[in-house]
């Protein structure tokens, strides 16, 4: 695996709990996890960072039938997925989508359409913008499959699209994903506590 220690600059460790919400102890935890998975170090800038057969090394994700798709989460932004490369702030920035939302004090990795973006991309299986019934399909066979038969699982996916594509082109975009959302509590249902 990657080095066990090194250190965070000091304004990179201000700049990264500013914009994430996290205590500068939470981000020295997480910053430990990362050089522990991170097996590549950059030529030019010396900073680690991870690949997507770092993430895939990773027993949890390789167990969980929706780990490939978290992975992808990882790389969902443009500019980290042609690099290929996740760097630390890229780490942080894609963990801070679960903290719980601090209302009284905003931050810009952890709002509401911060979370409900980071949801679309979980669905938006091609990156293409939109999400197709095949697309939210596969997600749902993904998380229930085992459990529901197919023909459930394509109603539940018929009815989502119905009640969710508005002007019925066949895909929902990201205003009609935000829509169907409208009355979901995504502040808390994509929120967990970890290393505030």
């Amino acid at each position: 695996m990657g080095q066990t220690t090194s250190q965070i600059p000091e304004h990179e460790l201000e700049h990264l709990s500013i914009e994430s919400g996290l205590s500068r102890g939470g981000i020295l935890k997480l910053y430990s996890r990362f050089i522990s998975l991170a097996t590549h170090r950059d030529k030019t800038t010396n900073e680690y960072f991870l690949t997507k057969g770092d993430f895939q090394s990773i027993a949890e994700l390789k167990q969980n039938p929706l780990g490939d798709r978290i992975i992808d989460a990882f790389f969902a932004d443009a500019e980290v997925l042609e690099r290929r490369k996740v760097y630390f702030k890229d780490f942080v920035k894609v963990l801070s989508h679960f903290r719980p939302i601090n209302k009284n004090k905003p931050h810009p990795w952890n709002s509401r359409e911060a979370k409900l973006r980071f949801a679309f991309t979980m669905y938006d299986l091609n990156k293409s913008g939109t999400i197709t019934k095949d697309e939210f399909q596969d997600i749902l066979e993904m998380m229930i499959g085992a459990n529901v038969p197919k023909e459930q699982v394509n109603s539940i996916a018929d009815r989502t699209m119905r009640e969710a594509d508005r002007d019925g082109d066949g895909y929902i975009t990201f205003q009609e994903f935000c829509n169907a959302m409208e009355k979901t509590d995504i502040e808390q249902k994509m929120s967990f506590r970890f290393l505030t």
